[in-house]
């Protein structure tokens, strides 16, 4: 695959290629130049981001359950097997890079036509910097300890696809052994995050874009190879997920083990443009305005670049019969497929209404490789003309600028990183060292509950903010845990049990029935809930709404523990239709104060007709519990919770 790389001299394809050197000098310059891209930018800022949430978490061994709840059957083993927490952070660091250098060098290998060392070296160098640089991969690689893993899906991802591309010389027993060991490659990459598999059909799309390199038969018996890997990498993920389950002993409780609804799909459709729209602005992650029209004139550009290669393709008669109205066909379909469908397929494929950017961080791999892959098919169609250099530079100019402006808006993402994450080891210092002061408080042993937002943590670039450990409504927070030895993680309350006062100020910190309370901002406790609706099941607890909150209530805890699963409340209109849900997680802990146990869910607080209360994944087959109401049945908290002295 990578034997010799021609330097220059005699003409090849319109290149100059005489000289040979081995393919190492090519790959190992790319590699030490890379290197020097990558340490003083990701390397330092992965290094120096500090943790978020979630790695606070992982650090005191919560929400570790990659497999039994992710699906991330690949990603656990490395996690929690092999690696472990503790690893070193160098360790992490590099494996990242190899993972990102490999798949850079493997898509160069597809897009570009290799026309001597340079070409190689500045092709792997262009795809590194924009796809290591992007704003979304930068969003995930801020979970450091994951993030190797991550990498490596997309490795595996893009590897199988290489493996089965068209090749000379190619036996059937071959062609069969390659489809199986690419089978299991995508299924490793989806067992390490699944939406990053998606990366490897940036293979097949260039294999149809490159019409110069591929004739339509070769492309076509292509296609169904990755078919049938596909398929078989889906029977091995489930088979692999379920012996990870089995032999770890775990016990599964999928976050998304159902279809998708169809209301849902329906409202997914509609936006469609919008959502295309705002993954190839960066307005996913809230950038700013220059920062998102650069980024939309690099799709535009790209999408010119596309219709300039089906152009190509229509009037070119490349060598092995990869032209014609079907060759224009082949690279708008790799093209514009790739750009528009791959970013925003997982997006269907779970239930969930919002794209999170992360989950697309591959998306700055898929832009350079349609664009290297277009100039390619462009400057093989005038490779008679001197001006196919000059499409050449038009190529890799719009890459690198690409690239510089991702790599530019990154750096401002990694220092928000890091300031937040100390902030964060700063505000909890603080509120130990506040909390000492208050009797029976020990920071080891006493339940903390926040309230409100920091106001200390308002920080931002443009629109996007990262998240605090203790913003309002985090509800498994275990910063206390990994900083000071607490046995337990702190909540969040979205009401105050009494009056108080925002932090640092006087009041802002107390203890009501054994719990510290911690006030980010001054606020009353709630008033007497007007829109509640009974449990039943024998549970004597309501669902109540307030404002922005759903608030399950109970008498006791009990009342309102929703076991291993979900408590859901799922709201419908006046025609049946459901509108949205409001989840009560079982990691969220409940909270004692004012005589009655809470659970809180921020929401946007619309109206409804008809809803739904039940059970999810908590109780055995058949064992579950359900309510449904009318809006209108609605009572208030002291119809279902009458004082004491009052007869029921």
């Amino acid at each position: 695959m990578f034997g010799v790389v021609d330097l220059y001299g005699s003409k090849m394809n319109g290149a100059v290629t005489d000289a040979k050197v081995p393919f190492w000098a090519a790959y190992l310059t790319a590699a030490i130049l890379t290197a020097l891209i990558f340490l003083p930018t990701a390397g330092i800022g992965i290094a120096q981001s500090g943790f978020n949430p979630d790695e606070w978490r992982f650090a005191a061994g919560l929400d570790v359950g990659f497999a039994e709840v992710h699906g991330r059957w690949a990603t656990h083993w490395a996690h929690e097997v092999i690696f472990r927490w503790g690893t070193p952070i160098a360790l992490l660091i590099f494996i990242t890079f190899v993972a990102l250098f490999a798949v850079s060098v493997l898509i160069a290998h597809s897009a570009v036509a290799p026309v001597g060392p340079a070409m190689i070296t500045v092709s792997v160098l262009l795809i590194f910097l924009a796809g290591s640089s992007h704003i979304y991969l930068t969003a995930i690689l801020h979970w450091e300890t994951q993030a190797p893993w991550f990498c490596l899906g997309l490795l595996a991802s893009v590897g199988a696809m290489i493996l089965i591309v068209p090749a000379l010389g190619t036996s059937s027993w071959s062609l069969v052994l390659r489809v199986l060991v690419a089978a299991e490659l995508l299924a490793i990459s989806i067992g390490f995050y699944q939406s990053y598999t998606l990366l490897g059909f940036l293979i097949p799309a260039m294999v149809l874009i490159r019409v110069d390199r591929y004739s339509h038969r070769e492309s076509l018996l292509y296609l169904c190879r990755v078919l049938v890997a596909s398929v078989i990498a889906l029977v091995l993920y489930q088979f692999q997920l379920r012996a990870t389950i089995s032999i770890l002993d775990l016990s599964p409780n999928f976050r998304f083990s159902g279809s998708v609804d169809r209301t849902v799909l329906y409202e997914k459709l509609s936006a469609l443009l919008r959502v295309e729209r705002k993954v190839h602005s960066g307005a996913l992650m809230g950038m700013l305005h220059p920062y998102r029209g650069i980024f939309l004139l690099t799709t535009a550009a790209a999408c010119g670049m596309i219709l300039m290669a089906a152009a190509s393709a229509l009037r070119t008669p490349y060598k092995g019969s990869g032209g014609g109205w079907f060759g224009a066909f082949r690279v708008l379909l790799g093209g514009f497929g790739t750009l528009f469908i791959l970013p925003v397929l997982i997006w269907f494929l779970y239930p969930e209404p919002f794209l999170i950017p992360r989950s697309i961080g591959f998306l700055g791999f898929v832009v350079v490789g349609v664009i290297l892959a277009c100039t390619t098919v462009i400057a093989q169609g005038m490779a008679k003309f001197s001006a196919s250099r000059l499409v050449w530079a038009g190529g890799s100019v719009l890459v690198l600028t690409f690239g510089l402006v991702h790599a530019t808006a990154s750096s401002h993402i990694w220092t928000l990183f890091q300031r937040v994450a100390e902030q964060d080891v700063d505000l909890a210092n603080a509120i130990v060292e506040r909390a000492q002061s208050i009797d029976d408080f020990d920071v080891k042993s006493t339940p903390i509950r926040t309230f409100g937002h920091p106001t200390v943590q308002n920080l931002q670039f443009g629109r996007f903010y990262t998240a605090s450990t203790f913003q309002r409504g985090m509800d498994v927070n275990s910063i206390f845990q990994t900083l000071y030895g607490a046995t337990d993680f702190t909540g969040s309350v979205l009401a105050p049990p009494k009056p108080c006062t925002a932090f640092p100020e006087e009041g802002s910190v107390f203890m009501v029935e054994d719990t510290l309370f911690v006030c980010f901002e001054a606020s009353v406790p709630l008033s007497e809930l007007s829109t509640c609706f009974p449990l039943g099941a024998g549970r004597n607890g309501a669902l109540c709404y307030s404002g922005n909150m759903a608030i399950l209530l109970g008498q006791t805890c009990a009342d309102i523990d929703p076991g291993s699963g979900q408590i859901v409340a799922t709201q419908f209109d006046d025609v049946g239709a459901r509108l949205r849900q409001h989840i009560f997680y079982s990691q969220a802990k409940a909270t004692e104060m004012n005589g009655f146990c809470y659970r809180f869910v921020d929401i946007a607080g619309r109206p409804f007709s008809a809803i739904r209360i039940e059970s999810v994944g908590a109780e055995p087959p058949g064992k579950g519990w359900g309510v449904e109401y009318k809006a209108d049945d609605a009572r208030t908290q002291e119809a279902i919770f009458p004082s004491p002295h009052e007869p029921e």
